[in-house]
């Protein structure tokens, strides 16, 4: 049977993996609110995962943070 499998690597055919950030590289835009807590994370998801273990209150929606993406996109741009 010709059945290909797209999990199987072929000889000659390199996927390329986008590199990890590295520490200094993540703009930590995403600040828990607990008092107390100075933790602050690059991705919502990071920081949700953050407050769900810490129960450090309820989840953070992307609502609240749509001005802030504005302006980091904006800043972005400039950059570039």
């Amino acid at each position: 049977s010709d059945t290909s499998y797209s999990f199987i690597s072929l000889p000659g055919n390199t996927v390329r993996k986008r590199p990890r950030r590295k520490f200094e590289e993540i703009t930590r835009n995403y600040v828990c609110i607990w008092p107390g807590c100075s933790k602050a994370y690059g991705t919502l998801n990071h920081l949700n995962a953050h407050v769900t273990m810490q129960k450090h209150g309820a989840k953070r929606v992307p609502s609240e943070f749509k001005e802030l993406r504005k302006v980091w996109r904006k800043q972005k741009r400039e950059q570039q």
